[in-house]
């Protein structure tokens, strides 16, 4: 691990060094894609006359990581790059968007198998992974993270690699979309060709829609070869790029269905052990995301003790899929604590987190929902992007504060049943519910339990209502 921090933190001090040295850009917004994979995304096809032709809205990220006017060879890999599917994928994007412009970051690798696509994982004198993770960084001071494109399995053509490749290529969708700090990104994966002498990768690439949301598979079917049964032709690259600009925009059109969803946020606060053994389980059912805002709560009794997570079982949250969110190290009301006493609370959870492998919280919940602007700045210094507040309202994404989100306290009397579900009634596309639940049930604060038939009636109600359910950190 602190090998490749190290690593990682050479490429970011290496790369601002030769950020400044950049082509003027224009003011219209840029949409940056990621393309990773091996030599056929990298593009092994014979520059032509076509390739002398360029558009002043296309960059690419060049090997020292200033933009330059895109132009074919994109990659640089290997002194064998050519035409690959990058250019006409971002010229077949760019088309009925007047005011917009792409960046292209090429980190593709020829030869790489997708076990190098790790973090920390070195290939040759590369580590492919974590160049990718900092090109795009890099590359987000410029424009916006749209997509990801990867072109691999040529490597792992073999019926014994096939069998493993689904699960990795599920990890690293995962991986990339936690270092990129981007939950629901679009990634498309293409086909190797069919000219292959054998092909046990298609149908297991195939699968990956199925089993990950926001993905989708390009099909390699009528391209050709350029004579090797192993590398795509000049025109069939450039028509494999046309295919995957097809595919993302409709992973585009979806995403922009799913916004104008009306959106729920489910968070359960103060590390109760119910939250492992009833919450989740109810949560993995529905396939809904939640974020449990966690401490280290005041223990009056020793009895009390067994109603809380340790930190062993709030990383099995984590590991399931949900967001870890800080609460303070100890449920204190931040408007009576100083500065400094501010800043270790909320040091406590990250360095927490840090030391069970949980990535560093970016949601925050006040306890007892209070708040001040002290609290606000301090957050907003140590990196956190949405806090969480009372008020019993929907949250106005376009009017109130990230850093003072207001929700609804649920609770199983009938004053806040029927305000919860009146709640949830009344959600209109433009707004977002944030509902905050303690212990369900909760056996020390019963005044705050929630029983688990009500919650289970409440997701149920949101699956009825076809309810878009995310966590905090991707609002």
């Amino acid at each position: 691990m602190k090998e490749r921090f190290r690593t990682v933190l050479l490429l970011l001090l290496v790369f601002q060094n030769n950020i400044y040295c950049q082509v003027s850009i224009s003011s219209k917004p840029m949409e940056v894609y990621l393309l990773i994979g091996q030599s056929n995304m990298a593009g092994r096809g014979a520059i032509d006359a076509e390739s002398e032709k360029t558009s002043q809205d296309i960059f690419m990220l060049d090997k020292s990581n200033n933009w330059v006017i895109a132009k074919d060879p994109v990659h640089f890999d290997k002194s064998s790059a050519g035409v690959g599917p990058a250019i006409s994928f971002a010229q077949a994007m760019l088309k009925d968007k007047m005011n917009a412009q792409i960046g292209l970051i090429p980190c593709a690798w020829g030869g790489s198998p997708i076990k190098v696509w790790q973090p920390g994982v070195k290939y040759f004198d590369n580590f492919p992974y974590d160049e990718a993770i900092a090109r795009a960084k890099i590359a987000l001071q410029k424009g916006v993270l749209k997509g990801i494109l990867w072109h691999q399995g040529e490597s792992d053509n073999d019926s014994k690699k096939a069998e493993v490749y689904l699960e990795k290529l599920k990890a690293l969708v995962a991986n990339l979309r936690m270092d990129l700090n981007a939950p629901n990104l679009s990634f498309v994966a293409g086909e190797i060709g069919y000219f292959n002498k054998e092909n046990h990768i298609n149908t297991i690439i195939n699968k990956l829609p199925d089993e990950v949301a926001h993905t989708a598979v390009v099909s390699a079917k009528d391209l050709t070869d350029k004579g090797d049964h192993l590398h795509f032709d000049t025109a069939s690259a450039r028509e494999l790029g046309k295919r995957y600009a097809a595919e993302m925009k409709k992973l585009e059109q979806e995403s922009f269905k799913e916004t104008k969803k009306p959106r729920v946020v489910l968070t359960f606060d103060d590390a109760e052990v119910s939250h492992l053994t009833n919450v989740a389980p109810l949560l993995l059912k529905y396939g809904y995301n939640a974020t449990f805002f966690v401490c280290e709560f005041p223990i009056r009794q020793q009895d009390e003790k067994e109603q809380y997570l340790v930190w062993k079982q709030i990383k099995n949250l984590h590991d399931m899929g949900f967001e870890i969110g800080n609460h303070t190290g100890h449920h204190k009301n931040v408007t009576k604590l100083s500065v400094e006493d501010i800043k270790k609370e909320v040091g406590f959870v990250d360095e927490k987190c840090k030391e069970f492998g949980i990535p560093k919280p970016i949601s925050f919940a006040y306890p007892g929902n209070r708040y001040d602007t002290i609290s606000q700045r301090i957050l907003k210094e140590m990196g956190y992007k949405f806090a969480r507040t009372g008020g019993a309202k929907y949250y106005k994404v376009n009017e109130d504060s990230r850093l003072a989100i207001p929700s609804y306290t649920v609770i199983s009397s009938s004053k806040y049943k029927e305000r919860t579900l009146e709640a949830l009634q009344n959600l209109k596309e433009e707004d977002v519910l944030v509902l905050t639940f303690h212990g369900v049930p909760d056996l020390i604060h019963p005044d705050y339990s929630t029983s688990i038939d009500f919650l289970n009636e409440i997701l149920q109600f949101i699956k009825e209502k076809k309810y878009k359910v995310v966590a905090m950190k991707s609002l």
